[in-house]
Formats: C-alpha cells, sequence, structure tokens
C-alpha cells in the first residue's frame, strides 16, 4: 500500500509542477508563486490562498478527514513552496528535470563544485540531514537551496524530492538522509579523471 501511494505522490507532484511551469508563461502564475513563497513557514490550514490550486490538483484519497493535513498534503505543500522559492526571479540556475535520477544530495553537489569554500556548505548540508524533524529538515532545505542557487545551476527533480519527504515523515529518515549524503559527497570517475 504505501509504495502505491509513493508513486501517486511521485506522479501528483510531477503533474503539478508541470501544471506550474506552464502556468509560468502566463501572469496567474505570478500570483499563485508569490502565493506559495508567502506560504513558506505557515501552516497548510493557514495558507489560505494556495488552497484552491492545491485541493483541484490533490487526489480525493490524500485530503484530509479531521481538518488536520496529511502527511501527503504536507509533502506537496512543502514541494510546491520548494519549486516556488527555486523559480523566484530569473530561473536560469534550476533546471527542472523529472528524469534526472539523482536525489536533492546530487542536486545540492553542484554548490560544492564552485563554492571557494566547500567545507561552509558541507557544514550546512551536515546540519540539514542531521534534522530530527520534518519542519527542521524542510526549513534547512529552504534554507541550503537558496544559497545553491545563488551560486550555481540546480538540476532538481521534484516529484523524487517529494518521494523522499514523504519516506523521511514515514519513519524513513536515517535512509532518506544516507542517501542524499551519498549523492553529495560521492565523486564519481568523470571527476576522479579531472582530478
Amino acid at each position: 500500500m504505501k509504495e502505491e501511494t509513493t508513486q501517486s505522490i511521485r506522479s501528483v507532484t510531477h503533474r503539478m509542477i508541470n501544471v506550474l511551469d506552464t502556468m509560468q508563461k502566463n501572469k496567474s502564475a505570478n500570483a499563485l508563486l508569490a502565493a506559495l513563497r508567502n506560504s513558506v513557514g505557515k501552516p497548510l490550514e493557514q495558507a489560505e490562498d494556495i488552497w484552491p490550486f492545491l485541493f483541484e490538483n490533490v487526489p480525493e484519497e490524500f485530503l484530509s478527514l479531521t481538518g488536520v493535513p496529511t502527511k501527503e498534503e504536507t509533502v506537496i505543500y512543502t514541494v510546491l513552496q520548494l519549486y516556488a522559492i527555486c523559480m523566484q526571479g530569473s530561473n536560469k540556475n534550476v533546471i527542472v528535470d523529472e528524469t534526472f535520477k539523482g536525489s536533492i544530495g546530487s542536486s545540492l553537489k553542484a554548490g560544492r563544485k564552485v563554492s571557494e569554500d566547500s567545507s561552509a556548505l558541507d557544514r550546512r548540508f551536515n546540519v540539514l540531514i542531521a534534522s530530527d524533524s520534518f519542519e527542521e529538515l524542510t526549513y534547512h532545505l529552504r534554507q541550503i537551496i537558496k544559497l545553491v542557487r545563488s551560486k550555481a545551476e540546480l538540476t532538481i527533480n521534484f516529484s523524487g524530492l517529494a518521494n523522499d519527504l514523504y519516506w523521511f515523515q514515514l519513519g524513513k529518515a536515517q535512509s532518506v538522509c544516507f542517501k542524499w549524503a551519498t549523492d553529495y559527497y560521492s565523486v564519481n570517475s568523470q571527476e576522479q579523471k579531472n582530478d
């Protein structure tokens, strides 16, 4: 059952990111992206401006029956906020690629390559993967994405990120963070040749 939900979270997030990406070509997207950025730090229950878009696009089985947001709603809401942050201003430094197989660790690795002081970025990344709660993780994730986005080109698979955040909430935090760290710190054969 959980694997089916994960695939659905991937596909729902993928579809919603595509809708936002298509909308960016017209002005209605600007208001929605601004509303998503303004909702950062607010619980979903207080983000009335984005409810129409969110609830029109989230399947019924993901919706709360109790008035408390479900894990699925929370993950999708968080990923949409991260997308809106990445698209703010010039989106030249963020490539949305749902076929990209790497985790957010692979995405953030781009900043490590261009940073004069990669140890400062490493410290931030280590704080990110040591997060004890979903709220702490997403706070640090927003901060590090903003930092790396300002210095390097990022390729992000938002539906894969949604999948990871979902599993983080289901108690698989250690596995998710281990994968991110593996992708962030690993050196591939091309990098070894260049060194």
